[in-house]
Protein backbone atom coordinates (compact mmCIF):
# COMPACT_ATOMS: atom_id res chain seq x y z
CA UNK A 1 0.00 0.00 0.00
CA UNK A 2 1.81 3.25 1.24
CA UNK A 3 5.29 1.68 -0.34
CA UNK A 4 3.62 1.87 -3.56
CA UNK A 5 1.55 4.42 -3.08
CA UNK A 6 4.91 6.42 -2.71
CA UNK A 7 6.40 5.30 -5.82
CA UNK A 8 3.01 5.92 -7.94
CA UNK A 9 0.91 8.66 -6.54
CA UNK A 10 -1.74 7.87 -9.50
CA UNK A 11 -1.68 4.45 -8.13
CA UNK A 12 -4.90 3.52 -6.14
CA UNK A 13 -4.39 1.94 -3.10
CA UNK A 14 -7.64 -0.02 -1.50
CA UNK A 15 -7.93 -0.90 1.93
CA UNK A 16 -9.93 -4.57 1.43
CA UNK A 17 -8.78 -7.46 -0.69
CA UNK A 18 -12.71 -7.47 -1.73
CA UNK A 19 -12.14 -3.77 -2.72
CA UNK A 20 -8.94 -4.63 -5.05
CA UNK A 21 -10.67 -7.33 -6.47
CA UNK A 22 -13.89 -5.24 -7.20
CA UNK A 23 -14.75 -4.47 -10.84
CA UNK A 24 -11.01 -5.72 -11.88
CA UNK A 25 -10.60 -8.44 -15.14
CA UNK A 26 -7.44 -10.10 -13.53
CA UNK A 27 -6.70 -11.06 -10.23
CA UNK A 28 -3.03 -12.17 -9.34
CA UNK A 29 -2.46 -13.48 -6.07
CA UNK A 30 1.50 -12.85 -5.70
CA UNK A 31 1.68 -13.47 -1.77
CA UNK A 32 0.95 -16.13 0.81
CA UNK A 33 -0.83 -13.66 3.57
CA UNK A 34 -3.30 -15.86 5.42
CA UNK A 35 -5.97 -12.83 4.45
CA UNK A 36 -6.02 -13.46 0.96
CA UNK A 37 -5.55 -17.27 1.14
CA UNK A 38 -8.64 -17.23 2.86
CA UNK A 39 -10.93 -14.92 0.80
CA UNK A 40 -14.22 -17.10 -0.53
CA UNK A 41 -14.09 -16.98 -4.14
CA UNK A 42 -17.85 -16.39 -4.02
CA UNK A 43 -18.06 -13.37 -2.12
CA UNK A 44 -15.43 -11.72 -4.78
CA UNK A 45 -16.88 -9.49 -7.60
CA UNK A 46 -14.52 -8.73 -10.38
CA UNK A 47 -15.49 -8.12 -14.49
CA UNK A 48 -14.00 -11.34 -15.20
CA UNK A 49 -13.48 -14.14 -12.56
CA UNK A 50 -9.91 -14.70 -13.68
CA UNK A 51 -6.97 -15.93 -11.32
CA UNK A 52 -3.04 -16.53 -11.83
CA UNK A 53 -1.96 -17.55 -8.31
CA UNK A 54 1.50 -16.72 -8.15
CA UNK A 55 1.99 -18.76 -5.30
CA UNK A 56 0.35 -22.00 -5.77
CA UNK A 57 -1.37 -20.86 -2.43
CA UNK A 58 -5.32 -21.19 -3.66
CA UNK A 59 -7.20 -24.26 -4.05
CA UNK A 60 -8.33 -24.81 -7.56
CA UNK A 61 -11.46 -26.61 -7.23
CA UNK A 62 -12.88 -24.17 -4.84
CA UNK A 63 -12.19 -21.25 -7.17
CA UNK A 64 -12.97 -22.91 -10.22
CA UNK A 65 -16.14 -24.54 -8.55
CA UNK A 66 -16.85 -20.65 -7.52
CA UNK A 67 -16.93 -19.66 -11.79
CA UNK A 68 -13.16 -18.20 -11.63
CA UNK A 69 -10.52 -19.02 -14.48
CA UNK A 70 -7.38 -20.51 -12.01
CA UNK A 71 -4.45 -20.56 -13.94
CA UNK A 72 -1.79 -21.79 -11.02
CA UNK A 73 2.33 -21.47 -12.08
CA UNK A 74 3.58 -24.32 -13.13
CA UNK A 75 0.18 -26.33 -12.67
CA UNK A 76 -1.79 -27.99 -15.80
Amino acid sequence: GPVLAARDPHAPVVATAHEAVKDSHITLLLTEWKDFIDLDPTTLEPARPIVIDGRNALDPTTWKNAGWTYHGMGRS
